[in-house]
């Protein structure tokens, strides 16, 4: 057998190509490129794979098609930030809107809150379980929630902020929801309060129109609407709820003066800021009266001359009073013997009857005044406020006002078709009456005006009632019992 050189040893038949060249000395250079085509010839052609046909329209749209071979750059995502709490689910119900009403329940929730509401239950527990759930599934702003829970502590509603205990927010997350809720509550009705007369009627009749004018001093028709539609949203819920269906005519009742309020409060306050009108303050610039002694500045915009004043007054006489009164307020003014007094011992009118003006008086303004305004009338009679302390009375005038038997006197008022729109029977002014000589009456500043459902109740004074400390060892609640 004949040897090779180990380096250029091949085993058996196969060609084999080296993984690595070696350093190679001159001579084997030399004799290197025969041993490489040796090699070469003795390997096999590898067969190229066929290339795919391509249709000519194809080569003719990926020549006109041009890639854009710019690098990639990564996109600076903005990180999403989280909203405050006191933002979240701004935009969502409230339960307070006109299209919103309460979701209809399932069986078993049913059946829960019939065992709420079961009657067999204290009234207290029933309408204390109603409170604690309507401001769970209420969203009650700053404003709404002040305007409830005054609502509340008018009727006998203990609030505060640790009414339902107190709980801190670890020991809360143990509890289960219906516990947890209580423990949030700010409202409670306790056992001594279920021993006070329940009317839903009344209490709304004496918040909406003697406490909640005066406290919150509603100056637009939104602030209005927020108090009538939140306590009417709550009489509702009790309703459908069924949470006292033996007060469910007195609740209904109730709901009505919502709505009655909503109309009225409003004309309320477009009387007390439009009002008293240029003929009742045209006669208190000429005989007596608030702008008598206080008479406008002439620079001031739509301040009444006196001339002005006697035109208004002279064609509201005409146009608007009887013959009666137009002959006398001729004859006296023409002596000079006009004269006005106040009438005493009340506080104001209550509006009887409101007239617009007739087809007659439109036609006589219109020929002789086209610069004035209007005016139509209102019958009304003497008001006296009950809120207000007792007059002085002898024994008989006070037996004869308790039987109704005092005659209250009556009156005709001349006032502008924009201040008429203004006016509803029932509405109480509370201003000072005055009355001329010639037979004629008007009214001065208007200090302000009550609903015709106006109701005066002690709970006004029971709104900021605290129970008093135990400073001498004894119950307090056995006190208060005896007195």
């Amino acid at each position: 057998m004949e040897s090779e050189s180990p380096h250029n040893t091949i085993s058996g038949d196969l060609p084999i190509r080296l993984a690595r060249p070696e350093q190679l000395s001159p001579v084997q250079e030399t004799e290197q490129p025969a041993q490489s085509v040796e090699i070469q010839e003795m390997a096999e052609p590898l067969s190229p794979k066929p290339k795919p046909a391509i249709h000519p329209k194809f080569l003719e749209d990926e020549a006109s098609t041009q890639i854009d071979v710019s690098p990639i750059l990564p996109e600076n995502k903005k990180r999403a930030t989280r909203r405050p709490k006191s933002k979240r689910g701004r935009h969502a119900p409230t339960g307070f809107e006109d299209f919103y009403a309460d979701p209809p329940v399932t069986p078993a929730e049913y059946q829960e809150l019939r065992k709420l509401y079961d009657p067999a239950r204290s009234f207290a527990d029933r309408i204390d379980e109603a409170l604690m759930r309507f401001q769970k599934n209420r969203r009650l702003d700053s404003e709404r929630s002040n305007v409830f829970l005054k609502y509340l502590q008018y009727g006998g509603v203990t609030v505060g902020p640790n009414v339902g205990g107190g709980v801190a927010a670890q020991d809360m997350k143990r509890m289960d929801k219906d516990d947890a809720l209580r423990a949030r509550s700010t409202t409670a009705v306790f056992l001594t309060q279920s021993k006070l007369d329940v009317d839903f009627d009344m209490v709304v009749r004496g918040y909406l129109s003697s406490y909640f004018p005066f406290y919150f001093l509603p100056d637009d028709e939104y602030t209005i609407k927020l108090a009538t539609v939140t306590i009417r949203n709550f009489l509702s819920y009790l309703l459908h709820h069924d949470v006292c269906p033996e007060y469910k005519d007195n609740v209904d009742q109730a709901r009505k003066i919502c709505a009655l309020a909503e109309i009225e409060l409003w004309k309320n306050q477009q009387l007390v800021s439009a009002g008293p009108g240029y003929f009742n303050q045209s006669c208190s610039m000429l005989f007596g009266g608030y702008h008598f002694d206080h008479p406008p500045n002439a620079e001031e915009v739509g301040a009444l001359s006196h001339d002005a004043a006697r035109k208004v007054v002279k064609f509201a006489i005409a146009g608007c009073g009887t013959n009666e009164q137009a002959s006398r307020f001729r004859a006296m003014a023409d002596d000079d013997s006009l004269s006005a007094m106040k009438v005493e011992d009340i506080d104001g009118f209550e509006i009887l009857t409101v007239t617009e003006p007739d087809a007659t008086t439109i036609a006589f303004y219109k020929s002789y005044a086209a610069d004035l305004v209007l005016v139509g009338k209102i019958h009304a009679k003497a008001f006296r406020d009950p809120g207000k302390p007792d007059l002085d009375l002898s024994p008989e005038e006070r037996w004869e006002w308790d039987n109704g038997n005092e005659p209250l006197p009556e009156f005709d008022f001349f006032l502008e078709i924009d201040l008429l729109s203004h006016c509803y029977p029932g509405m109480k002014v509370m201003t000072s009456v005055w009355e001329v000589s010639c037979g004629l009456h008007y009214f001065d500043e208007i200090i302000s005006v009550y609903t015709s459902f106006y109701t005066v109740l002690g709970n006004d004074m029971m709104v900021e009632w605290k129970k008093p400390m135990d400073l001498i060892g004894q119950d307090v609640d056995d006190v208060v019992d005896a007195l």
